[in-house]
């Protein structure tokens, strides 16, 4: 008599090999690879807040201040040269000297004498930033297996807790001491540089041979990068705005130094949860859906911003922050899915393009305010966001998510 196969084994095999997959994911170490990026960003968190007083101390305007973040963010155009040389050679323990690399120069501009070493200050940082964000995904990346969105959530949720960090750390040395104790500050990034460089010495290598990385077509990477570009170059004015010139916007209209430096870090603190949330949602439901929600909800919160007053106002750049920060790790993790073979490569474009465009931004957005004001520059702002949505529709159609 033949036997039957039991109703339940097929459900209770896949409900098996759901559990084996979950099980598989390694939290430990994609957490320990964040955590570099959580130190490094950290340093980056500085340059909002020291903004007012370089402003101030060496006579600039805005346009002007915009360009540190320029030279910082624009030097990643190197990430492709990075991230190409990455998948063939390994890096890593370039990019875990970066934090720093970053904290050194860093925490020397809120003392440098000049205008001009204040830039050559942020070029090398930039270096050394470029250096961390072409490699270190690419790892995270590789660790994640089928659950990439998820890897990217706790990269950008380490680069987030370092952004949020950073804005109380450099305000409290400046209230407490002065401008002048925050080299100080270097000392830290220099430690757990160090320290990550010995606790991460046997992180494996993801490596392509040159002829996997031949197989990545023009074609192919113009589908992805360039619907990435648009969507990232209407939101850029929001992003630059809400984190660049929130302190300066926040001292001209009568905010302590605390409250300015707080309230940047208060906002990125939100953002933590967005970071968390689009990358596993976005698992789930699909990441077109995520990023329309994303652009839209943090479009609409901008322009609420803009036309409110006092702690409504705080409370519209914490919607802001939460949805606009869901974009980030889905739109990473969709380079990533698209080209397996080549995420450093990827990556590196990819991120190249991100901080290429929020560099220029952030220059645009301060001409903006000397010409304008804050209050219009964060309005008009929200309405250009809206424009990213048509590009999210260009992007390559998503693969069936399975549950």
């Amino acid at each position: 008599m033949a036997r039957t196969q039991s109703p339940y084994l097929p459900k209770i095999r896949d409900k098996e090999k759901r559990s084996k997959k979950a099980a598989a994911f390694p939290t430990h170490k994609v957490v320990i690879v964040s955590s570099a990026h959580a130190v490094h960003d950290t340093y980056s968190g500085f340059i909002a807040p020291l903004l007012p007083f370089l402003i101030e101390r060496l006579s600039l305007l805005k346009a002007e201040a915009g360009l540190f973040i320029l030279v910082y963010q624009g030097v990643s155009v190197l990430q492709p040269v990075i991230g190409h040389i990455g998948d063939r050679i390994n890096l890593r323990k370039y990019a875990l000297v970066a934090p720093a690399v970053t904290a050194i120069f860093i925490s020397l501009l809120g003392t440098a004498p000049s205008f001009s070493v204040a830039l050559w200050y942020c070029l090398i940082a930039g270096i050394s930033s470029a250096t961390l964000h072409a490699i270190l995904p690419a790892v995270v990346s590789s660790l994640s297996g089928d659950n990439v969105g998820k890897g990217m959530s706790i990269w950008m949720v380490g680069g987030e807790i370092g952004v949020m960090v950073g804005p109380i750390l450099v305000t409290a040395v400046i209230a407490i001491f002065s401008m002048q104790a925050t080299p100080w500050l270097m000392l830290g990034g220099i430690i757990i540089s160090l320290f990550l460089s010995f606790l991460l010495k046997d992180l494996p290598h993801h490596n392509s041979s040159a002829k996997q990385q031949a197989k990545i077509p023009v074609k192919d990477l113009a589908k992805v990068l360039l619907p990435m570009a648009g969507i990232t170059t209407m939101r850029s004015f929001l992003r630059t705005s809400s984190q660049l010139y929130l302190p300066v916007f926040l001292i001209e209209n009568g905010a302590s130094i605390w409250f300015a430096g707080i309230s940047l870090s208060i906002v990125q603190g939100i953002g933590i949860i967005g970071t968390i949330l689009g990358g596993s949602l976005s698992d789930r439901l699909g990441y077109k859906i995520i990023m329309i929600l994303s652009v839209t909800i943090s479009a609409l919160a901008m322009l609420a911003f803009s036309t409110s007053q006092g702690f409504a106002q705080i409370a519209f750049l914490g919607i802001l922050s939460l949805s606009s920060l869901m974009v980030l790790p889905i739109a990473m993790a969709v380079v990533h899915r698209s080209f397996p073979e080549n995420r450093s490569l990827a990556n590196g474009l990819y991120l190249a393009l991100l901080f290429a465009i929020n560099a220029i931004s952030g220059v645009v957005t301060g001409f903006m305010y000397d010409q304008i004001g804050g209050q219009q520059t964060f309005f008009w702002s929200g309405w250009i966001a809206f424009l990213g949505i048509p590009f999210i529709f260009l992007l390559p159609r998503e693969e069936k998510v399975t549950q």
